[in-house]
Order: structure tokens, then sequence, then C-alpha cells
């Protein structure tokens, strides 16, 4: 007998269908990899509309039936493929949090200072993930502002618990920031945050125009200032944000602010 993706069983046999343990599940992490990965590329290279479960089954020598095997529509692939994405740019910000933190402390920075600090650097590191995690951030941007229903509402409830995740992060940074009276407290952090993630993701596309006018079309320049502008409207001082810069330029110095992962 022949599963939809290729391989042999015999559900007469137990034994001959097991086989050494572990196999048949490194054998299913295996093929699921090989979908996600391939999936990944077209995706992010070409669009949403160039994936279809028939391309992605030529392009990985796989049967139909076996695509469907592991993902029921186009709607949970692309689901899995986002959720994965923004796992790693989540694994990634926790990487320079941790190290920015231990220099942070060998500088002695105050809790207020260290709280707009650490906004500062969320926001950098949001901005450098266009050159380290470029396919990982055009994914995230897709979540925030595809006016298309791609995934439906069922599968995106696998995805957005992970982009909260990540925006919680600098949530609980505008908390204690406005805790600690650095920034003012009229508006919620979260809607803070989202509104800011939307913006300053827009912003970083127009690097695309950049052939036209580099200067003009700055991405990186222009979301730096976007960030500046919108922690003042916050309430944070000029000094404040000055200060943090430097120490964010500080870390910058160790290494990339989106560090890639192992």
């Amino acid at each position: 007998m022949t599963d939809p993706d290729g391989t042999s069983s015999a559900p007469d046999d137990p034994v001959t269908e097991a086989g050494p343990p572990g196999r048949r599940e490194r054998n299913r992490l295996t093929r699921t990899r090989v979908f996600l990965d391939t999936a990944f590329r077209i995706v992010t290279a070409e669009g949403f509309d160039a994936l279809t479960m028939q391309r992605l089954a030529d392009e990985t020598d796989a049967a139909i039936g076996a695509v469907y095997r592991y993902f029921p529509s186009k709607g949970a692939l692309v689901a899995e493929v986002q959720r994965e994405a923004i796992e790693r740019l989540g694994h990634s910000y926790m990487m320079i949090r941790e190290r920015s933190d231990q220099i942070f402390r060998a500088d002695g920075l105050d809790e207020g200072p260290l709280a707009i600090t650490r906004l500062v650097l969320f926001g950098r590191w949001f901005i450098a993930t266009a050159d380290t995690y470029p396919q990982e951030l055009r994914l995230l941007q897709m979540l925030l502002s595809e006016w298309r229903t791609i995934v439906p509402p069922e599968e995106g409830l696998r995805v957005v618990p992970s982009a909260m995740r990540l925006l919680d992060q600098a949530r609980q940074g505008i908390d204690e920031a406005m805790d600690l009276g650095m920034l003012d407290e009229r508006d919620d952090a979260m809607s803070r945050v989202v509104t800011w993630a939307a913006a300053v993701g827009g912003v970083l596309q127009l690097t695309r125009l950049g052939l036209y006018d580099a200067d003009l079309f700055d991405g990186d320049r222009l979301a730096r200032s976007l960030l500046r502008d919108m922690l003042v409207g916050w309430g944070a001082t000029h000094e404040s944000i000055e200060a943090a810069r430097i120490a964010v330029e500080g870390v910058a110095a160790t290494g990339s602010l989106a560090p890639p992962l192992a």
C-alpha cells in the first residue's frame, strides 16, 4: 500500500509499518520542513497568489495528495509559514534584548532612561530586520497590511498569538516607561505598539522606490525619524531619546541589532 506522499506502509504488519522507533516521525518532520521552506520561498519572492498547492507539489516532487495530507488548505499552509517567520523574528529580538541588557547594566542606566532605551532598541531592532530577516519581515508586513483575506480566521488564530507575543515585548516597555513617568498615559500601550509597527512597516517598504531617489526613499532613515517622532508624541523628551540613541549605537557596535539565528 502506498501513502499519498509516496511512502509505503503495511497496515497488516504493525512492526513493518512502524519501523525503527521515531523513523516515521522524522520522515514526517522532514517532509513538513521541505513544504514550509518551499512555500516560504515562493510567497516572499512572488506573493501569495503565486503559491498554490499544485505548485508546491510540483516544486517538492510530491503528489498533490501528500501536500493536502500535511496541510488541509492553502490558508493553513500560509498560516504556518507566517507563524514560523514571526517566531524567528521573536527569537532574534530576545537575543538582542539579552545582549543589550548586559551592556546597559554595565553602563549603569537608571530605570527611567533604561525604559526609553529599551523602546529605542526595539524600534532599531525592527528596522534592522529589513536587512537580516527581509523575508520574515515581509510576511509580518503582509499580516499587518494585506487587505485581502488570505488566511481564514480559524487559521489566523494560529498566527496572531505569535505576532502579539512579539508586539507585547514593546507593550511591556511602553507600560514600564509610562509607570516611570517617561511617557504620558493618554493612550493604551498596545494600541500604540500596533500603530507604530504598522507605520514603520509601511515606511520600510519605501526603500523599494530608492532606485528613483535613494535619499528621499531611504526607508531606514525615515523609519528612525518616525520612531523618534512617535516617542516625542508619546511624551518622551528629546534629551532622553538622544541618550537612548547613543546607548543603542553602543550595542550596534558589538554586532547586528537583529542578530541572525544560529
